[in-house]
């Protein structure tokens, strides 16, 4: 596996791209949400979310065969094009098919650039002079800062020139990063003798070696774990604001902003930390989410919550738990990163997408059965669970006797 670095003083520019081009990602749900849900159809929008995720789901394998097999850089690069070309075709087709069919597009097209963007991450770390793990904190800062800049843009735009002009700038952002991302150089060379011994074996074969991996394997199973537990209490949350806090929109928002800030108030520490043992971080850090989690549903099956206490406490609980969040991830990537192989790291990537991907499904499933009296109780089930996949995780990670994780 060769890897050619980018050209000097693009670095920054590809991290600001990258900025961009998050909050595009989040412009873009919003917006596709607001469409959907004035078309006042019954099950559009559960449609337009299944439709969003399950497409690139379910490529994901070949996904990640095409990223170790090909230059990410060029694959990024192209991805982004393709969602700029979508992005404007669906702001000019409006009707609920073309967002059905452009959202399942998009679907595939985010699958591809998450994972080459995964698999550039040490190509990132090595041009701009940064440890791995600070490197993934950079990104994990810049997906945090899309995630709370990105709805309110996205809102904005909405609300002032309509949902095609909106996907219209998205388009402009994608369409950016493709131009940044060829001007600087970006590449990560693969071996084309390696290349073609890939191409002879079956896809499970090239998987194998990744799945038999027994740190990895631990890591994305707990992970998984924990993003079900997560997926509880992200059906709850609307529930816990709007029925058991009695709140309104204004609530939402600003409870939503605290777990983006504090998202990124843990990357930025991350960041400085050298993480020379990200294994036992990431399960504390799971940990820590869980027991947030579990706090919101102590306090309010146990002392009950008036409005003003319930959004303090579940405030304060949204930042740490955000910031854990950050943590977490950062954590996890670097893990993956380092006991992965260069030329797998496609592969880890796509089993990582895959893993939490399906575990947010059957985590949103799980959630709805509570729903909409029952948001305390999602909250009590979703932290225990994340509290045991974190000890869970240490205790399985220890066992393994890992020699540098």
């Amino acid at each position: 596996m060769g890897i050619v670095a980018f050209r000097n003083r693009w670095g920054w520019l590809l991290l600001v791209a990258l900025t961009i081009s998050t909050i595009g990602d989040e412009i873009s749900l919003i917006t596709l949400m607001f469409r959907t849900a004035g078309e006042r159809t019954a099950f559009a929008v559960p449609t337009l979310l299944v439709a969003q995720l399950l497409p690139g789901l379910l490529v994901t394998p070949y996904i990640g065969r095409l990223v170790d097999a090909h230059d990410a850089g060029k694959l990024l690069a192209g991805a982004a094009l393709a969602d700029a070309v979508v992005l404007s075709w669906m702001a000019y087709h409006p009707d609920p098919v073309s967002t059905m069919v452009g959202a399942g597009v998009l679907s595939i097209l985010f699958a591809v650039g998450g994972t080459a963007t995964f698999a550039l991450i040490p190509v990132l770390a090595t041009g701009l002079g940064m440890t791995l793990a600070r490197a993934n904190a950079v990104l994990e800062f810049v997906r945090s800062a899309g995630m709370l800049a990105g709805p309110v843009v996205g809102g904005a735009l909405v609300a002032w020139g309509g949902a095609g002009n909106a996907l219209l700038i998205d388009a402009a952002s994608f369409a950016l990063l493709a131009l940044v991302v060829l001007g600087s150089g970006l590449r990560r060379l693969v071996d084309v003798d390696a290349d073609a011994d890939d191409r002879a074996r079956t896809l499970f074969a090239e998987y194998l070696p990744v799945l038999l991996h027994r740190r990895i394997a631990i890591m994305i199973g707990v992970l998984a774990l924990g993003v079900f537990a997560s997926a509880i209490a992200d059906v709850a949350f609307v529930f816990l604001v709007t029925v058991s806090l009695a709140a309104g929109a204004m609530a939402f928002g600003l409870l939503t902003a605290c777990w983006a800030g504090g998202m990124m108030a843990g990357a930025a520490a991350a960041g400085v930390w050298p993480m020379l043992r990200p294994a036992p971080l990431a399960f504390a850090s799971a940990i820590v989410m869980g027991a947030m989690m579990l706090a919101i549903g102590v306090v309010g099956g146990i002392a009950g919550m008036t409005m003003t206490f319930g959004l303090v406490v579940v405030g304060i609980t949204f930042v740490i738990g955000g910031a854990a969040n950050s943590v977490h991830n950062v954590a996890v990537r670097t893990m993956l990163q380092r006991e992965a192989p260069a030329g797998a790291h496609g592969k880890v990537a796509a089993i990582y997408s895959a893993a939490t991907s399906s575990a947010g499904i059957l985590g949103y499933m799980a959630g709805g059965m509570f729903m909409p009296t029952g948001a305390i109780d999602a909250y009590l089930l979703g932290g225990a669970l994340g509290v045991v996949a974190g000890g869970l995780g240490w205790l399985l990670f220890t066992a393994s006797r890992p020699k540098d994780a």
